[in-house]
This record gives C-alpha cells, structure tokens and sequence, in this order.
C-alpha cells in the first residue's frame, strides 16, 4: 500500500466531488460534472455513473495520487468493484441492506462466527468487536473481504458498522479508522464549502460558466485549508475568522503606503 489515506466521492445536484478523508487538509482532488442525456436520471445510478467517471479521470490524471477509494452503500455492487480493481486501485464501501446473494450469504456467515478481534477503550468507545469473513461476489472475479465492526459506546448504545473492501492485507484497524472518516466528509468538506464557499448558490449560468465557478471554489477552498493546516496549525482561528482577518488587512492597505507596491 502506498497510501492508506483513503479517497472519497460525494454527490450533489451539478456533479460528484472527491476529497481525502482522515488526517491532514481535508482537500477537494477532483469534480465530474452530470452530463444530461449521458447520466441516468435515476438518482442512484446517475450518481454511479459520475463516481465512475470521476475517479477514472482521477487516477489517469494522477496517477500515484490514489490506490484506496472508500464510498458509501451505494457503491457496494459488482459495477464499482469492478470499475476500481480495472483502476488499479482498491475499493472500501459500507454494506447494508443488499439484494446480492452472495453478500448476504456472507453476513449471515459472520454473524454466527467468533470475534477475531476485541478492542478495549478504543477511542471513545467502551468496545469494538471485530468479525471478518471472504467470500465471492456476483459477477467478482476475485475473493473480497466482509468486515463487521459491532460498537458499544461509552453510554452503553450499540452501533455495527458493515462493509466490503477488496484489500485482502489491510489491518482491520485501518479499515475502521478509513470508513469511520467518511462520515466526516459532510462536515468537513461539503458542508463546509456550502457554508463557508459559497457552493449553494448558483453565481453563474450555463454548463461551461458554472463548471469554471465551481473550480475556483475547489481550489480557493482548498489553498484556505493547506494555509491553515501548515501556517495555524497550533492555532483555533477557523477559516470565517481568517477571512475576515484577510479582508481586515486589505482594507487597512490603504493607510499604510510602505506596504503597497507600485508599478511607477
């Protein structure tokens, strides 16, 4: 594995956006736009198909960038695993309800197997109890693994957390630090660009303008975040408040002529 910071992707209305999850700058590393009479109406399938393309066009643009992708239920299907082991790259998606045999087939398997592992204090949670189990998907060439994470929180509630990866040497702790860190790509990111960037509202229209807008919202963005992360890493200042600093300084440019630079 060269990198096990996982890469994710996250649908809205105009398109699909990847970004990293777990430590570090949470950055915006490629956008698909939809593509009308191409995509599916269909929300889910044409949400698929923009996933696909997204990181296809990820991967050939950079191409040591990325070799795990995590994604959400939706993606957990013969279509995705297929696409990311064609890639190159391996696949980590959550499983729920699933009309695929050989998935339940799986489950029903490891929830009347033994623990293989058991955490104590692991984080905030009282215990985690690891299950695993390999098995064969539909229309999978190749064997994936079932991972089961069953939670008890320090107030005695119990969550599972359920997925499928093709990565049959990941630690399991990295597994469970990966697909807990795509929840946190709501707040940390697209939240974040909608409240923060701007992202909800349509400055422009047309695909071509739009597409642009969008772009220089991803990169602005993400230079805010490498600028906070590697110059205020030690600092609370959030990114409203060092935007405000930033416009508060160029205001008072004005009144101070040693700090503007002439052209004369």
């Amino acid at each position: 594995m060269k990198n096990t910071e996982g890469k994710t992707t996250h649908c809205f209305h105009s398109g699909a956006v990847m970004s990293t999850v777990g430590m570090g700058p949470k950055l915006v590393i490629g956008f698909e736009m939809y593509k009308p009479g191409k995509d599916a109406v269909a929300k889910d399938e044409g949400e698929l198909s923009v996933g696909k393309r997204l990181i296809s066009s990820v991967v050939k643009s950079h191409r040591k960038l990325i070799d795990v992708v995590v994604y959400d239920a939706l993606a957990c299907n013969s279509i995705w695993i297929n696409h990311c082991k064609n890639l190159g790259i391996d696949a980590i998606v959550r499983a729920k309800n699933n009309n695929n045999n050989s998935l339940r087939s799986a489950k029903k398997r490891v929830n009347k197997s033994e623990a293989v592992d058991i955490w104590e204090d692991e984080k905030g949670f009282e215990k985690v109890e690891v299950y695993e189990s390999t098995f064969t998907m539909d229309n999978v060439d190749q064997p994936l693994r079932y991972v089961k994470f069953a939670i008890k929180h320090t107030n005695q509630q119990r969550t599972q957390i359920m997925m499928v990866t093709t990565s049959m040497d990941m630690a399991v702790k990295t597994l469970f630090k990966i697909i807990r860190a795509r929840w946190d790509i709501e707040n940390s990111i697209f939240n974040n660009l909608k409240r923060e960037c701007g992202l909800e509202h349509c400055f422009v229209h047309g695909g071509k303008a739009v597409e642009a807008v969008l772009y220089l919202i991803f990169i602005a963005s993400n230079i805010m975040q490498l600028f906070l992360l590697r110059r205020l890493r030690n600092h609370s200042t959030t990114q409203r408040e060092m935007v405000r600093l930033l416009l508060k300084g160029l205001y008072l440019l004005k009144y101070r002529a040693e700090l503007v630079f002439s052209s004369s």
